[in-house]
């Protein structure tokens, strides 16, 4: 037993697990060449066509529900031509959602059929009306906070604009009723304005980002905001600081690494923070003379897990054993 589970230990090291999966995840990957082309090539020419800025998968899955999303799009668009005049200039994403997104992109949810999409597009004036107030909602809640910046969280999905609005029209009234009879705390700077708030849904978190942002739900209620910020406003600006000067670090050493392991590409997942990947990195350099020769041309992809996904994207965990 002692044995067996020794064998499963080593065989999750990256060292062993890359010898046996590095041709694995290099002939998924060439597999999936061609197949990569044709989709580039459809993008492109729905891209064209419809006047769009750009075409993009968030998603998750693989390129075969790519390709299918972008085909079932282009038979909508040619059996419905009234909504390519909705189309023009604007970003299309194909996303867990379908609204209008924080940044006024398209998002159509990649699991729907074509109806629900095509209900959506008709209506997206609706959609985007939401988007035109919420700069007015996020300077009031500013106001509020002693002009606190209102951001987003920088490792989230995307959110809708309409329920982001009743985000903010939630914690604001809450926070206006609460302070309308109150005096800042004393602990509080004259202005908040090097700091940033995140609001997010009913049932989201209360913490400190790992990059110095204050996370709260839309429910709170305003006694407990103004005393958690006023609790952990140094470990917000501490924070912060670390977060700014780790984002530099952490982008000149994907490069470092990309170069000296010979890497097709190197990504992360939104949950792996930049002081992880700098230590992920960092290892991988470390020992970068005994992986070179298994890394070489794959795409790799930090992660929290070992897996070679269908289109021979190969992730490992930022915490690996060599």
């Amino acid at each position: 037993m002692q044995r067996k589970i020794k064998e499963a230990r080593d065989a999750l090291r990256l060292l062993n697990w890359l010898k046996i999966n590095h041709t694995i995840a290099l002939d998924k990957y060439q597999q999936g060449q061609e197949y990569r082309k044709e989709i580039a090539r459809l993008r492109e020419e729905i891209r064209k066509d419809l006047e769009l800025f750009d075409i993009r998968w968030e998603c998750g899955w693989n390129d075969t529900h790519f390709r299918g999303c972008l085909l079932s799009f282009k038979s909508l668009v040619d059996h419905h031509p009234s909504i390519r005049c909705h189309l023009k200039g604007r970003i299309l994403v194909f996303s867990f959602f379908t609204g209008v997104s924080l940044d006024g992109h398209i998002m159509l949810y990649s699991g729907e059929v074509r109806h629900n999409w095509l209900d959506f597009l008709k209506n997206i004036k609706r959609y985007d009306l939401a988007l035109t107030r919420i700069p007015a909602f996020e300077k009031s809640l500013s106001h509020v906070l002693r002009n606190i910046k209102v951001g987003r969280r920088k490792f989230m999905p995307k959110i809708v604009a309409e329920a982001y609005e009743e985000n903010l029209r939630q914690i604001t009234t809450s926070l206006s009723d609460y302070m309308g009879s109150r005096s800042y705390p004393k602990e509080w700077p004259e202005s908040l304005e090097d700091f940033e708030i995140v609001v997010e849904t009913d049932s989201g978190p209360v913490m400190v980002s790992p990059t110095g942002q204050f996370i709260v739900p839309s429910s709170i209620l305003g006694t407990m905001l103004v005393s958690f910020i006023t609790k952990h406003l140094s470990e917000a600006r501490q924070k912060n600081q670390e977060y700014q000067r780790n984002k530099h670090l952490e982008r000149d050493l994907i490069a470092e690494c990309l170069k000296e392991l010979e890497l097709a590409d190197l990504q992360k997942e939104d949950n792996i923070t930049p002081d992880l990947m700098i230590k992920c990195c960092q290892r991988l350099l470390l020992n970068k003379n005994v992986l070179k020769d298994l890394t070489k041309e794959l795409c790799i992809n930090i992660s929290t897990y070992y897996s070679v996904l269908s289109d021979g994207v190969v992730c490992i965990p930022w915490n690996f054993e060599l």
